[in-house]
Formats: structure tokens, sequence, C-alpha cells
């Protein structure tokens, strides 16, 4: 991790975002040590509930922040709370690195396509995740993942059909139980060959246990192990 790295990340992250940073949003879920070159970058499509920090703010305390949102925050939900790190979305987070992938989580770039906080999907400007990529390709030029996972693969709004659609991406499927599937597509992103995960939005689909999720993931990542 480079400290002046982080400084000019954030110097560019608040020229791109000058339109939107007085907003409430989140940029950065993990640690600043997860500022360097890694396997994984994980990506929902926006913060949900509340809004509780501008998007300015948060960009800005990314170079002293040490804790990881999806562990060691509390997510809760219009009708429960939760401690900390413990709702049902960010226990199978947790689960899908440190158990399916066997990668600590702490250590994995999470962030979010978009990063306004809206309280539902459907009340989300999804046009403004052209503004906030010009960030993702910042980041990813120094992270320079392996794999992208996205947290939702549908059609219409996901990190996933972004990212596919900006790259021209050959979606290929597994089907799980009900309508449920992973997606993938190997993707040429900054000079390097990427593949792209598309999960089922984890809020909903539960994968603790989930045998038959494990295999076909594990299978994706196998068969497009180059």
């Amino acid at each position: 991790m480079d400290e002046k790295c982080i400084d000019n990340f954030i110097d560019f992250g608040h020229k791109q975002l000058s339109l939107i940073e007085q907003r409430n949003g989140e940029v950065i879920y993990s640690s600043k040590e997860t500022f360097k070159k890694g396997k994984y970058y994980f990506l929902g499509l926006n913060p949900g509930g509340e809004g509780f920090i501008s998007i300015k703010k948060h960009l800005d305390d990314f170079s002293t922040w040490t804790k990881n949102s999806i562990c060691d925050l509390k997510w809760n939900t219009s009708n429960h709370e939760y401690a900390e790190g413990q709702s049902p979305l960010q226990l199978r987070m947790q689960y899908l690195f440190n158990n399916v992938l066997k990668s600590d989580i702490r250590d994995v770039f999470s962030t979010n396509l978009i990063f306004e906080t809206t309280k539902s999907a459907n009340t989300l400007n999804f046009g403004l995740a052209g503004l906030c990529w010009s960030v993702h390709e910042s980041a990813l030029s120094v992270i320079q993942p392996e794999v992208i996972i996205t947290c939702g693969n549908d059609q219409e709004k996901s990190a996933f059909s972004f990212i596919a659609d900006l790259y021209c991406g050959k979606i290929e499927q597994k089907f799980l139980s009900g309508t449920f599937t992973i997606k993938y597509s190997k993707i040429f992103i900054q000079n390097r060959t990427t593949l792209l995960i598309g999960l089922p939005h984890l809020s909903r689909f539960e994968i603790r246990d989930n045998e038959d999720f494990k295999r076909k993931l594990l299978n994706i990542l196998e068969e497009n192990n180059e």
C-alpha cells in the first residue's frame, strides 16, 4: 500500500464526483490496506438504507480507514437491528470469501458500482454508473484483479450487467435453485484478461452451506483459470 497512491486516488475521486459528492453515499467498504494489487475486486450496486455520511466525507476518510464495513459496521434493515457485521447480507459476504473462496474478506477491495445511497434500487439513478466508473478505473489500475465479483446479476440494474455491457463480454451462466443463476464472462480490461462473475444478490440468496452454489462457483473459477 502506497500512501501517496491513496492520496492521488482520493484527489481524483473528488474531481470526478464533484457533481454528486455532497449527496449521502459510501465509496470504499474495505480498509485502506486493500488498496494494492489483489486477486479479487468485489462490488455491489450501491449503498442501501439510510444515508449517514456524504460521498465527499467518506472518500476523505479512506486515507485513514482501517475497518471493513462488511465486518465491522451495523447494517440495519427497516425492521431489524443487527450487531456489527451480523446482518444476513454481511454474514453471507463474509462466508463467500472466508469459507468458499478461502480468502479473508478483510484483504479484498470492496466497493459499489454507484456510490450514492438509496433506500432501494428502484429509486437509484443508474445513469450515475458512468460517472462513478472513472473512479473504479483508477482503483482497478492499482488492484489489477484476476477476478471481479459482483453481488447481484440482474439484467437491468446490476454491476455485472453494466461491466459486461461496457466491455462487450460474452455472458455464460450456471443455474442454481429456483430462478437464480451465476453469470460470468471473460472481459479484457486495461490490457488484462479478467474474469467477471455475477452472483445472485446475497440479500435474497442463501449461500451458507449451499454445496451446489459452492461447487458451481469453484468450477467457474477452475474452468477459467489460465
